[in-house]
């Protein structure tokens, strides 16, 4: 199928196995908008390209993803990823201080960030050392609890599986040892009070998660022998397509974000109000043509708020819309057009 639009937008199309062993046809769309001086995000007029793979900090074996790849059949709800860094409130030097994220009636949510501190052996037990003052924590998995500890045979070692990426994880190996080592600096304010070298902490964040972590590869379905003698290539019957989703799932917003929502964050940026980033009122629609012409939906399932810079200037948002075509024999050409949402 040939995809045709005069916007400042990147397409794709490709075919797909869906949920119901049927090959469907999947059209993809991505804008970058960026933040003007008056607040508000408008079109950059630069056509981004799509992801077409996922891109790891370091090893994907035991980094953190940075980037999702754009080339999915669909996603359930829309999938915020939030690309920040934490900054003390006035900017003033602080032991700890709230992030969170909220959408009136969609979302809700919020973890604490702090200082460095380690886990340190002493003559009676574990102490958690108190947090050094810091005025920015950036907003990756790689400060969240989990990482890896030396296996039984101190060989292997056992990863958290929840988040390979992390600190502060500890098996009996790794206190068998006596050596301090980093605690988290992304986590829940009770977790940390409760300061228990033992106890698995809440993997908290804003970014993607990726396809192998846990909870996200247990949407993906059973890959055994059945599966390659009967199913292949369509998926397991217990895949579900929120596998698809890269969002924690707190950030997995269901039914989808259209446009026009008001996304409020804080502890991002020095002041202490909060910030406001507004989706832009835009929407997309895509009309295919051929022995038969047709409207097609397409949904916004993926907003990326990237806002890691102290220059408003610089923050800008992706968004991607997808659509679905059954009997893609029917159509040979789509063009996407732009529609207003109110």
């Amino acid at each position: 199928m040939i995809i045709t639009t005069r916007l400042p937008i990147a397409t794709l199309f490709f075919k797909h196995w869906h949920t119901d062993d049927t090959e469907v046809g999947i059209i993809v769309a991505k804008a970058e908008f960026g933040r003007q001086d008056d607040g508000q995000f408008r079109p950059t007029g630069n056509p981004v390209p799509l992801q077409v793979e996922d891109v790891y900090e370091g090893d994907p074996a035991t980094g953190y993803l940075l980037a999702e790849q754009d080339i999915a059949p669909g996603k359930d709800g829309t999938d915020l990823i939030i690309q920040a860094t934490a900054r003390s409130p006035g900017g003033h030097p602080a032991t700890d201080w709230p992030v969170s994220v909220t959408i009136p009636d969609r979302v809700s949510y919020g973890f604490r960030v702090r200082g460095p501190s380690e886990w340190k052996p002493g003559l009676t037990g574990w102490k958690l050392t108190p947090p050094e003052k810091v005025t920015e924590v950036p907003l990756h998995y790689g400060l969240a609890y989990g990482g890896a500890a030396p296996g039984p045979d101190n060989d292997t070692p056992e990863i958290y599986e929840f988040n390979p990426a992390g600190i502060g994880f500890s098996n009996d190996a790794k206190r068998a040892r006596k050596e301090p080592f980093a605690a988290p600096q992304i986590g829940e304010m009770a977790e940390f009070m409760a300061a228990d070298v033992r106890a698995e902490m809440t993997v908290h964040g804003f970014g993607p998660i990726a396809k192998a972590w846990l909870p996200r590869r247990s949407n993906a379905g059973t890959f055994d022998e059945e599966w390659q003698q009967i199913r292949h290539p369509r998926m397991p019957h217990d895949y579900s397509l929120r596998f698809w989703n890269s969002a924690r799932d707190e950030l997995q917003i269901t039914p989808h974000l259209s446009g026009n929502e008001v996304i409020s964050l804080q502890g991002v940026h020095h002041d202490p109000a909060p910030m406001a980033v507004k989706l832009p009122g835009a929407g997309l629609t895509c009309i295919a043509s051929g022995q038969a012409e047709a409207d097609i939906e397409m949904v916004l399932d993926t907003v990326t708020v990237d806002i890691r810079s102290s220059d408003p200037a610089a923050h800008k948002l992706l968004l991607v819309w997808r659509g679905l075509i059954r009997d893609t024999a029917r159509f040979e050409n789509a063009e996407i057009t732009s529609r207003r949402i109110r």
